[in-house]
């Protein structure tokens, strides 16, 4: 996978968490990882444009990717918290432009 955690790792780090988690969605290897992700509605010539920030800071690293329609993965971007902070915090909108600073994944 993305960050090297396979179906199974995940489905064993996952067992007995709930579909909610405050600040993370998984940690692997002892790091706790925030997914986001956005695909472009599926009108015609349809781009995605804005994308939302992070409401927290509680998590290690933050995964954003962006989706095609069928939701297949066209983009993946990895940023480190403190990364994410000093780029991000002040800033009022982000747009895919913003996060493809970050490491890419895919």
């Amino acid at each position: 996978m993305l960050v090297g955690l396979t179906e199974d790792g995940y489905s064993a780090a996952m067992s007995g968490a709930t579909s909610v988690q405050k600040g993370y969605d998984f940690k692997h290897r002892g790091k706790r990882y925030q997914v986001k992700a956005n695909r472009p509605s599926g009108k015609p010539g349809s781009v995605v444009t804005w994308v939302p920030k992070a409401t927290n800071y509680e998590w290690d690293y933050l995964i954003w990717l962006l989706y095609d329609r069928e939701y297949v993965i066209q983009e993946a971007w990895l940023w480190e918290v403190d990364a994410y902070r000093a780029a991000f915090h002040e800033v009022g909108r982000l747009s895919p432009k913003h996060h493809r600073g970050g490491q890419q994944l895919r």
